[in-house]
């Protein structure tokens, strides 16, 4: 399923049933996603599933997510933002996204607090976002650009699978709060945490959009979860089995999207002599799902260069 108008909302939609279609039976997920949108029978409201699978949950998050995060970030401005992109390992399969993940959550929570320790600066950096992983398999290697090709060798993992089945590139992106750093600092720490061509990216926000667009733009862009990407000028769905593999693992790895988020809030800044407390940003209260056809792919794997409209 390919084209300019691939990969909006009834697209995916078709692109959900073929994947529950070939989830295993039986599947926890595949019940859920059917029951989705039910009448719940308490105060007339609907059943909802809350998956990242689902087409419609994953709106509904989305749009609540851009909602708690700009008003988090309501004293912020374009200057003190920045959408970033961490590639942090290769996974032979689905199952093994999970361990990349919680080490890479831990490894950016000890890498922020260790310029925290080296530099007040760094005391009101607050980040949140979100994993994804992309399908990767041998073929892919021919359409690759240069630099995304450099950026895989150099992690000297094999990129492939015996059976035939995708490999994930396992990343995040999300939204750095960096009132007393330039992005380039942020992205200069965070390379040194994850060294080698392109697995780091931070962008800085637009400064001819409002805050709230810049914030929308990137949220909408790390929860995407589109099982698909764009390649050669259209839209490319992912093989069902593929579809089936990513969202089974993360309906067991996470309930909803609460272990796919990555949060860490900012420290309070208080001055000895108690005047102009500046409270830090907190992201920790914003809760663990439309269409982003309008954004590029970011720069990890299908493109040499892009960021969110």
């Amino acid at each position: 399923m390919t084209g300019p108008a691939a990969g909006g909302r009834a697209d995916q939609e078709r692109a959900q049933k073929a994947m529950v279609a070939a989830l295993r039976w039986p599947s926890p997920l595949r019940q859920r996603l059917s029951k989705c949108g039910e009448d719940g029978h308490w105060m007339w409201n609907e059943w909802r599933c809350h998956s990242p699978a689902c087409v419609r949950c994953r709106g509904r998050y989305t749009r609540k997510q851009e909602r708690q995060l700009s008003a988090a970030l309501g004293d912020a401005t374009n200057a003190d933002l920045s959408m970033f992109t961490i590639m942090f390992g290769v996974a032979s399969e689905a199952d093994d996204i999970g361990p990349i993940w919680l080490k890479a959550k831990s490894d950016l929570r000890n890498r922020v607090n260790a310029m925290r320790r080296a530099s007040s600066r760094w005391d009101r950096v607050a980040l949140t976002g979100w994993v994804e992983a992309d399908p990767i398999v041998y073929d892919d290697m021919a359409v690759l650009g240069t630099q995304q090709r450099t950026m895989l060798a150099g992690l000297n993992t094999p990129c492939w699978r015996a059976d035939g089945g995708p490999a994930w590139v396992v990343h995040i992106h999300g939204v750095a709060y960096h009132p007393a750093i330039d992005w380039q600092a942020a992205q200069a720490a965070f390379a040194t945490q994850w060294p080698g061509e392109r697995r780091v990216h931070v962008q800085p926000f637009y400064a001819d959009k409002s805050v709230e667009a810049n914030i929308g733009g990137a949220v909408r862009y790390s929860t995407k979860y589109r099982a698909g990407r764009w390649m050669g000028g259209g839209f490319d769905f992912w093989p069902a089995p593929w579809m089936a593999e990513y969202y089974d693992w993360a309906d067991r790895f996470s309930q909803g999207w609460q272990s796919m988020r990555f949060r860490m809030s900012g420290k309070a800044m208080t001055d000895p002599c108690e005047k102009n407390n500046a409270s830090s940003v907190d992201v920790s209260y914003i809760e663990p799902m439309y269409t982003t056809s309008s954004l590029n792919s970011y720069p990890i794997l299908y493109t040499e260069g892009g960021r969110p409209a």
